[in-house]
């Protein structure tokens, strides 16, 4: 293998791989392994090349990220007789055969990862061999589609895992969580799925278990439905005192507002930057601790770019950051195509005023073919109230045939105009051509705001919003 080195003021030369030294290669390897697909093996290429490569990458395991990988077909023996004592990763996914990675977990101290999603065979036969502590376990993660929840007893691990780094458990009981994270000092990533009535954990004692873990930058809670339902015998008042989680960056909900309202209350993420929620319920109930929440979380606050979305299922607001479109604020909440929909939409921009009040651009989207919402025009009424600063409402019906969605939104900012709803609005932007009566309405509105020294222009545009 040849390279063309190139020197300034030198000209160039033709220099084979052969002449790097052993910290270039090694900086090569780092360089591309992670790049390659099936990285986990891309490494026995480079220690078949010759004796030198060889060498240089079993000197460094650490920084090449070296890993023996273990799934339900490798021949794990063999794999442990031909390689160094190098950690072992065992993943898998739809386990039908045990015997490989039964043959794999007798090397605890060995294992650096467990990944074992839609588990189809008895979770016991990896449990068993998996009561003594796993010192070298670093991501743990279990998902489990059985018919009866797996549950793992109190001495899985032997109770500690000091070097774990990722959590994740879906669809299985865990009774004795709060006594393992205890020794989870290094802990990065929580997530609890599925959760059922028979793994129900309380808000407080959530708050709890994470409260010691000052790394934990990611934070799932996802419910089964109503089961999240705190009970009413067992809640305590709110402490004085809130549980600050200093490194959180990410939090995910799934499941009853009373259990959100309850746990938010009791914690403070001044970094998050990303909140994910999505409420298990026909109406909207108080959010106001999750308002509170929101308030005092600085980067939540700084959001200014929401997107509104009513589909046949569920009402979805979803704020973005202009400056950076990847971290979002996001609010989901069931309901059905014949629930009051703009009206809810409108109580929780009503809660969420100390954001809305100062947006300059929304986005309004139908995602359903057929509006059949239950609604009169003053619930768009209610709704734009809120953004005093808008300046730019882009309306969308992905379905062009759904022109009752849009007809619906004009009728109400109709009866906006005299009221002088949507002060600042400048542009305003449809998603079909307007016919019959649409024409006259939007005429009317586009009249009465020119009268009452609010003009708008109104623009056509396709099925994406502008930039």
């Amino acid at each position: 293998m040849t390279y063309l080195l190139y020197g300034v003021g030198h000209g160039s030369s033709h220099v084979t791989i052969e002449k790097l030294p052993d910290n270039v290669l090694l900086d090569i390897f780092e360089l591309c392994l992670p790049s390659i697909k099936g990285q986990q093996k891309a490494w026995h290429k480079l220690v078949h090349v010759c004796q030198r490569w060889r060498f240089i990458v079993f000197a460094s395991p650490r920084r090449l990220n070296l890993r023996l990988l273990c799934t339900p077909d490798t021949h794990v023996e063999k794999m442990l007789d031909v390689w160094p004592p190098l950690p072992i990763e065992i993943k898998s996914s739809y386990v039908l055969r045990a015997n490989n990675i039964q043959v794999a977990l007798a090397h605890r101290n060995r294992i650096s990862t467990i990944s074992l999603c839609n588990i189809r065979v008895p979770l016991q036969l990896f449990v068993a061999l998996m009561q003594e502590p796993f010192p070298a376990l670093e991501i743990l993660l279990l998902e489990a589609i059985c018919s009866t929840e797996p549950m793992l007893p109190d001495t899985f691990l032997g109770g500690f895992a000091s070097s774990l780094r990722s959590l994740s458990l879906d669809g299985i009981v865990f009774p004795a969580l709060p006594k393992l994270l205890l020794s989870c000092n290094d802990l990065v990533a929580l997530s609890l799925g599925c959760i059922s009535q028979s793994g129900y954990i309380s808000p407080e004692a959530l708050v709890t278990c994470i409260s010691s873990l000052a790394n934990l930058s990611n934070l799932s809670i996802r419910f089964l439905s109503r089961v999240s339902y705190p009970d009413p015998r067992t809640r305590r008042s709110l402490p004085l005192t809130r549980c600050v989680l200093p490194a959180l960056r990410y939090l995910q909900f799934r499941g009853i507002s009373e259990y959100l309202e309850d746990f938010v209350a009791r914690i403070d993420a001044p970094l998050l930057r990303d909140l994910n929620i999505k409420l298990f319920s026909t109406h909207v109930s108080d959010i106001r601790q999750l308002v509170l929440f929101i308030d005092r979380t600085p980067i939540l606050t700084s959001y200014n770019r929401p997107t509104m979305e009513f589909c046949s299922d569920a009402i979805r607001i979803n704020i973005r950051s202009s400056m950076s479109p990847f971290r979002s604020l996001c609010l989901d909440v069931s309901c059905r195509d014949t629930d009051p929909q703009v009206s809810s939409m409108a109580h929780i921009c009503n809660q969420l005023a100390f954001i809305m009040s100062r947006v300059e651009r929304l986005d309004i989207e139908c995602v359903f073919k057929t509006w059949r919402a239950n609604m009169d025009d003053t619930q768009w009424l209610e709704l734009f109230r809120t953004f005093t600063a808008l300046r730019m409402l882009c309306i969308l019906s992905r379905f062009s045939w759904n022109k009752r969605f849009v007809a619906s939104a004009l009728r109400g900012l109709g009866r906006g105009v005299a009221t002088e709803v949507l002060p600042a609005l400048e542009d305003f932007y449809l998603s079909y051509r307007l016919f019959g009566s649409d024409v006259e309405r939007i005429k009317r509105i586009i009249t009465a705001r020119q009268r009452s020294g609010h003009p708008i222009t109104v623009y056509r545009l396709g099925l994406y919003f502008p930039k």
